[in-house]
């Protein structure tokens, strides 16, 4: 791994997967370094990847990724890389405290309360870093981060900053019917995965979502074939059969099947909607239809 590292600021530029414990001991002493009174930065409340030196623009673009109780990890280097690639800078962001092994510690809470805190905390970081101030910014989704992420995006503080929000599997239902009872209203065009195999989102739950999102930004829907919740978590050792907590439903689990060529896809289709809106390609009036997409194991794609 290649870094260069200062008390509250880490510039990673390549993290294999097996350094996940490393990347949780960098982040904790950033955290804690911060805590005693140095200058606070955005590396002291995540995980910073630059853009590869040769796309980087002045100033920086930067996608927010909000991780979920699993906390920073492999998953969400798939995206970097395409995303850093593109030119665009990633903070890795944990929402809840998490162990070195990605178990929630016993002090850790999905209160939105403590959410709003650690978003507000990073928005004014941005705001204040000359690298980031007055840039765009993102927002990418793990699993139930996504309604932190969907209330971030909604948020009127932020004002027209909010350039685009992915959703990953966010339990569509839950957040519908969180929207809803919010009266959330976002700011920003909206990119929604999910597979069509996964009991988390079912696919007349995210068309409901996508509808109720609809009525405020262009929403666009990519539903995969066969696909089910968390394809692109790996696991790694000799267990065979992963399981996540369930969006929305405390002590309930959901197994997961790592799915590497959709992880691929979507990580790719991912940097490419930020790099559309960061670009102004994206139409704020418009949109693209719905699709679906299937793709089989030996990694063949086909659009329906």
């Amino acid at each position: 791994m290649m870094a260069r590292c200062s008390p509250t600021l880490f510039w990673v530029e390549g993290v294999p997967a097996l350094a996940r414990m490393l990347a949780r001991a960098l982040f904790a002493i950033a955290v804690l370094s911060a805590g005693r009174g140095l200058a606070a930065d955005v590396g002291s409340v995540g995980l910073l990847w630059p853009p590869d030196e040769a796309a980087a623009p002045a100033p920086l673009a930067v996608v927010v990724a909000l991780h979920d109780t699993t906390g920073i990890g492999p998953r969400g280097w798939h995206y970097g890389k395409q995303l850093t690639a593109a030119g665009i800078a990633v903070l890795f962001v944990e929402l809840v405290d998490t162990s070195a092994d990605g178990v929630a510690s016993a002090t850790a809470s999905d209160d939105a309360a403590a959410a709003r805190d650690r978003m507000a905390q990073v928005m004014d970081l941005l705001a204040r870093d000359p690298r980031f101030a007055g840039t765009p910014v993102g927002f990418l989704a793990f699993g139930d981060s996504g309604l932190a992420a969907l209330r971030a995006a909604s948020d009127p503080a932020h004002g027209d900053r909010t350039a685009g929000l992915v959703l990953l599997y966010p339990g569509c239902a839950t957040l519908a019917s969180a929207a809803r009872a919010e009266a959330m209203r976002p700011r920003s065009p909206i990119l929604l995965l999910h597979g069509d195999a996964d009991p988390v989102n079912l696919p007349a739950d995210c068309r409901e979502l996508a509808a109720e999102l609809l009525r405020f930004v262009p929403v666009r829907r990519r539903q995969y074939a066969g696909a089910g919740y968390a394809w692109d978590y790996a696991s790694y050792g000799s267990q065979e059969t992963v399981k996540l907590p369930w969006p929305g439903r405390p002590g309930m689990l959901v197994p997961v099947s790592h799915w590497p060529q959709l992880t691929e896809l979507t990580a790719t289709q991912v940097a490419a909607f930020f790099a559309m809106r960061f670009s102004g390609a994206f139409s704020q009036a418009g949109g693209e239809p719905e699709a679906g997409f299937s793709l089989t194991r030996d990694g063949h794609v086909a659009v329906r």
